[in-house]
């Protein structure tokens, strides 16, 4: 499991140590008002019953708290607006180029990038990162709270990989009930021009539409909407069944989150990177996990039985 190396104190919410005060602190304070023979008790709203979730929480926001906000690399506001890195040599037909490394150049270790997440604690649960609430009377969320605070951290969880370092950033809104983002479907189309064998009939091609194809140069374009197809990539999430998030790193650089039953398919998956990315319909490509690295070329093969429940997918370029 990825062991986080640091705490540090996220934004967007009070300081950590508002409510750590142990002991009968954390009641609320009773003021007395009233006559020499009668009187009232009343409660005073500015004081805290205590942080939602338990000494758990509490202990994780001290340690956050402490650790402070994530430190500065020194000097990079002063970096130098010049060239760096390393160049070729000027070849010629005797001579061959030859590569220049750059001098100054860190040397690379072999270890693992630290990866950066997020832990927000609100008043009914905590999220890791866009997440789902785990809520705080889950058994299971107190065993992943646990395993946080002890520096054992499931990767399931973090979405990384076995052993990689984690910087955890921990945000407080125990005095908010969660609020889970407003999620649209998306919607998308794509079409495939041209016989779907060589030489065979227009007619048929409209038929064997899908989403990915390239146009065939031996068919007549199009006169009408009617002469193509339309696929439609929306799908819908049933929130009865079982669900999971999976991170699709698209070749340009982006990172999105889709969320899935376990009964869609790769297909799915690929028409979700269509629907986002129009311009991948006209530019073949491959997905595939990470860790390890396996080509997911089975369309019809579900979420659930290629095991990608809570994994990571990229896009490449083929």
């Amino acid at each position: 499991m990825p062991s986080p190396q640091s705490f540090g104190g996220g934004s967007g919410g009070r300081d950590s140590d508002d409510d750590d005060e142990d002991g009968p602190s954390e009641d609320r304070e009773s003021w007395f008002a009233g006559g020499e023979r009668s009187g009232i008790s009343i409660q005073n709203p500015d004081r805290a019953r205590g942080v939602p979730g338990g000494n758990m929480v509490r202990d994780l926001l001290r340690r956050a708290a402490e650790a402070g906000p994530p430190p500065v690399a020194m000097g990079s506001e002063h970096r130098a607006n010049v060239f760096t890195g390393g160049g070729h040599t000027l070849g010629s037909d005797e001579v061959p180029s030859t590569f220049i490394p750059d001098p100054d150049a860190e040397e690379n270790d072999g270890t693992e990038e630290t990866a950066i997440r997020h832990l927000t604690f609100w008043r009914d649960g905590f999220t890791v990162e866009d997440g789902d609430l785990m809520r705080y009377d889950d058994p299971n969320n107190e065993q992943i709270l646990a395993e946080i605070n002890s520096g054992r951290a499931p990767p399931s969880i973090l979405n990384v990989l076995p052993g990689q370092p984690v910087e955890l950033r921990v945000a407080k809104h125990t005095d908010e009930d969660y609020v889970a983002p407003k999620r649209t479907g998306f919607s998308g189309s794509g079409n495939r021009l041209g016989a779907p064998v060589p030489g065979g009939d227009s007619s048929q091609a409209s038929g064997s539409s899908m989403p990915g194809s390239f146009p065939s140069s031996s068919s007549p374009a199009p006169s009408s909407e009617g002469a193509r197809e339309s696929i439609s990539t929306k799908f819908e999430v049933d929130q009865s069944k079982p669900t999971t998030s999976i991170q699709i790193r698209l070749a340009d650089g982006t990172r999105m989150v889709c969320r899935m039953n376990l009964t869609h398919t790769v297909l799915d998956i690929r028409n979700f990177i269509n629907a986002s990315r129009p311009e991948n319909l006209t530019r073949p490509y491959s997905i595939g996990t990470t860790f390890p690295n396996r080509t997911l070329d089975n369309n019809t093969q579900t979420v659930e039985s290629a095991g990608l429940l809570n994994s990571v997918i990229v896009q490449r370029w083929v």
